[in-house]
Formats: C-alpha cells, sequence, structure tokens
C-alpha cells in the first residue's frame, strides 16, 4: 500500500540510519491543516461544522490513543514530519481500486516509513457505528479514537513490514483486524494479538 506525496518521505528518511543506538526510535503523528472537515452528511447528522475546541478533542483523543496502544515499548510518539516512522491524518487519500480506505502506509524497512490516515472515511464510520442517541461530544470522540487506531495500525505496518502478519481477521476488538468497518473500531476497548510479540521483539520494551 503506498499512499500519495512519498517522494519526499523516501528523500527525508533516506537519510535516516537503520540503527536506532541509545535513543528511541521515533513515531511521527499530525493532522493536516486542512484535514478537520466534516463531509456534509456527517456534519448534518452531528448538528453542524467542526468548532475550534472539537478540532482539538479529535486530535488529543487520537494522540492519547497511540500513547495508550505502544505504551511500554521503547517508541516516542512525536508531532515530528522528520520521525523515523509517521502517519499524517489527511483530509482522504487517493482511490486505488473501487472501495475507499481509512488507512495506507509504506514500509521501508531501515529508512523508516511513511502512510496516511482518511479523515473523512474514519469520521463517516465513525458517526455511522454511533450508539443510538449518543450526544454529540461522544461521537466526536470516536472520531479521534478510530483516527487514532487506524494510525496504530498503519504504524505496525511500517514497524514490521512483510516480515511479520499484521492482520488479524478473527478478532474484531484487535488494533490488528483488517477491517474499520466495525463499532468497537471507534466505540469499544482494543487489544494487541498477534503483532504484540513482534513488536516486542522489534522496538523493545521500556525501562522507566
Amino acid at each position: 500500500m503506498k499512499p500519495s506525496g512519498l517522494t519526499a518521505a523516501l528523500v527525508v528518511l533516506s537519510s535516516v540510519g537503520g540503527c536506532f543506538g541509545g535513543t528511541a526510535p521515533s513515531a511521527g503523528f499530525w493532522f493536516e491543516d486542512a484535514s478537520f472537515s466534516l463531509p456534509a452528511d456527517a456534519a448534518a447528522t452531528l448538528g453542524g461544522p467542526l468548532q475550534p475546541r472539537e478540532r482539538e478533542l479529535i486530535e488529543r483523543v487520537s494522540r492519547a490513543e497511540l500513547e495508550r496502544a505502544f505504551a511500554g515499548l521503547r517508541i516516542a510518539i512525536v508531532p515530528n514530519r522528520d520521525a523515523f516512522w509517521r502517519v499524517e491524518v489527511l483530509r482522504s487519500l487517493p482511490r486505488r481500486g473501487p472501495l475507499p480506505r481509512a488507512g495506507e502506509s509504506l514500509a521501508l524497512g531501515s529508512l523508516g516509513g511513511a502512510g496516511g490516515v482518511d479523515f473523512t472515511f474514519v469520521a463517516v464510520l465513525a458517526v455511522r457505528y454511533a450508539p443510538p442517541g449518543a450526544p454529540r461530544q461522544a461521537i466526536l470522540e470516536g472520531i479521534g479514537r478510530g483516527i487514532g487506531r487506524v494510525a496504530v495500525h498503519e504504524l505496525a505496518h511500517q514497524i514490521l513490514g512483510a516480515a511479520a502478519g499484521v492482520h488479524d481477521r478473527d478478532d474484531g476488538n484487535s488494533y490488528e483486524y483488517h477491517r474499520p468497518d466495525r463499532a468497537s473500531q471507534y466505540y469499544g476497548e482494543l487489544h494487541w494479538t498477534i503483532a504484540w510479540p513482534h513488536l516486542q521483539e522489534r522496538l523493545g520494551t521500556r525501562r522507566d
């Protein structure tokens, strides 16, 4: 899976060494400026467009999901665009087939990796799977969780590459599950399954 705009990423990452040395490797995560716009149908369902504080809420919740998913592992979640592995939240990802995708990544092995999350697609699914009668803030938090969890999945692809399986087709409550169209992605609790031992081996654990 190759996201758009990776030419610059390849240039940047080609200068990164494959050895982490004594510093924990970094995973960059940030929102493109134009990504905070709800599609019309979702905005209508929620009662209006996003407000600045709501944008901050979505970003805060999504970042917290990354921190929680990788807690205990030797990796630093940062907002830097020149991180070793990185995921950018975009308004939308380019279509590469008949169906849209929530996220995509390019794993570059010892050169790191780069990927993206489709804000629009995740927002639509979060609204679709919201519990009946859910208040606006709960749905916005669901959007944030969904974005963060897609980013977690994509970072796992980048960190582990093709050598280790990242897709779990049996456990719908796992980070490794292969589809984003399920309620637990936005409103449930997720856990690691098949990828966790590989992540521990690749990254090591924190000693602090």
